[in-house]
């Protein structure tokens, strides 16, 4: 007997382009996120801005077999619209104006749901302008967190027009098998941005102090702290043996929300806002980048049937917090503080060449198991009393503690643990001194390039690293 012909029932007529888009993303053979939400999230946002108050469509997929009555597609075009629906998709806009733009997208193995409204009033053209602009942004959103493996591009949702709107939320919930989902929360406006992802490899959590615009350095000086940062983040994946895919996610969202900034008066007359405020000079030791925290937690696995006790696991936690004290420009201190912290655990083969096959047999324990444990930070301090400086110093250090267990045939047969630490504070009094107070010397055209090189080489002397060596070099 021949299948069943698919009939979709629309919920409304099936004429306009989100429809079109639906339709034929439903004629796919797969049902997965990726195939039905392709173009969807883009197409629904641009058929709002060109006019449309509100849109709701659902489309139910149904079998000539077993067809369902009036009340079994209402109750299906009802679950398609609700938050029940297997995987979900919300995007939320408030404009600067006080209105609220809102687009929905669900689906699951019968049927697909759009939704789009405004509430508040009609879209101006601007507004309807900017939300055209963010058409391609959205969908790329949806693309990455559809893709196998998922990616987070959030870069679009960061930088959206702050003359227009005042705040981003996006909102998800993308089924990946009967027993799981992959939920994110995406926050954006002028004070905050925010990340929050959860699904069945594990947790991230992200988020970025915009409040702060002062201590913000120029964008060479962001660039730079970006790549040390994310060039922490692969040692710390390296060292640990973090997932990729994860660990890829992550710095994704890292890079996304500590880039494009939004911009203020207060990073060019700090004075004028916030007599507290670094000055240029004092952004030379700071590293340019907006307050955050940032972590990864891997779901740990037990890998070891003999051993479940011994398990493969990544956790990674950086942050950076700023404080600005004192009671006027001349009397006033800057506290900025980096912080890192590694916990890992996970089995590797007694030679490289060794394919890692743990099972119940002792035969099949010859391995390794390593623990790691790192700590860094760096921790610059500045301070004026009277309008004269009193403090310029960084003090940065670095631990890593390594323990490796080995066992053959099932025996521990060794034991190693490795610990190294060290620390470091270093005074930069006298080149601030120096750009504060110049001689003749620093005033001629080469000593002034001489003082700017030393002045621009700070940075490096205050970004956090991780590795005890390399403070030492």
């Amino acid at each position: 007997m021949p299948n069943a012909a698919q009939a979709p029932t629309w919920e409304s007529s099936p004429l306009d382009k989100v429809s079109f888009t639906m339709g034929g993303n439903l004629s796919n053979s797969s049902n997965s996120n990726a195939a039905r939400f392709a173009g969807l999230g883009a197409a629904l946002m641009s058929q709002l801005a060109d006019g449309k108050k509100n849109i709701s469509q659902s489309v139910v997929q149904q079998s000539d077999i077993r067809p369902l009555n009036a009340a079994g597609i209402a109750a299906a075009q009802s679950k398609l619209h609700s938050s029940n629906a297997d995987s979900t998709i919300s995007l939320t806009l408030k404009t600067a104006s006080g209105k609220t733009v809102t687009l929905s997208l669900a689906n699951q193995d019968d049927g697909m749901a759009v939704q789009a409204q405004v509430e508040g009033g009609d879209l101006t053209a601007e507004e309807s302008a900017a939300l055209a602009k963010m058409a391609k942004g959205f969908q790329a959103a949806i693309d990455g967190l559809t893709a196998e493996p998922p990616q987070l591009k959030l870069d679009a949702l960061t930088q959206f027009d702050s003359k227009v709107f005042s705040s981003v939320d996006l909102s998800t919930k993308l089924k990946i098998d009967d027993k799981n989902n992959q939920t994110l929360e995406f926050h954006a406006d002028s004070q905050k941005r925010s990340v929050s992802m959860s699904g069945p490899s594990g947790d991230l959590q992200l988020s970025v102090d915009l409040k702060s615009q002062a201590i913000l350095g120029n964008p060479i000086q962001q660039a730079k702290a970006l790549q040390s940062y994310l060039k922490q983040i692969d040692a710390a994946a390296a060292r640990g043996h973090a997932d990729r895919d994860m660990m890829s996610m992550f710095k994704d969202a890292f890079s996304s929300l500590n880039s494009n900034y939004p911009v203020t008066s207060a990073t060019s007359t700090p004075a004028a806002v916030d007599p507290l405020a670094p000055t240029n000079l004092d952004r030379k030791l700071l590293t340019g980048l907006a307050d955050f925290s940032a972590s990864m937690t891997q779901a740990s696995q037990a890998s070891n049937p003999m051993r479940p006790s011994e398990r493969d696991t990544f956790a990674y936690n950086l942050s950076q917090t700023t404080q600005l004290k004192g009671n006027d420009s001349q009397n006033r201190s800057i506290e900025q503080d980096q912080q890192s912290n590694l916990t890992a655990s996970y089995h590797q083969a007694l030679s490289a060449g060794q394919k890692l096959k743990l099972s119940s047999n002792a035969d099949s324990q010859n391995y390794l198991f390593y623990q790691i444990s790192d700590n860094a930070s760096s921790q610059t301090n500045i301070a004026y009393k009277d309008g004269k400086l009193t403090n310029a110093a960084v003090t940065q250090s670095a631990s890593q503690s390594t323990n490796i267990f080995k066992y053959v045939m099932g025996h521990l047969v060794d034991h190693t643990s490795t610990p190294v630490n060290t620390s470091k504070t270093q005074s930069f009094m006298a080149v601030l001194e120096r750009a504060l107070h110049p001689d003749k010397t620093d005033k001629t055209p080469e000593g002034a390039a001489r003082l700017k090189e030393l002045l621009d080489g700070l940075q490096d002397k205050v970004l956090l690293d991780s590795y005890p060596k390399k403070l030492n070099s």
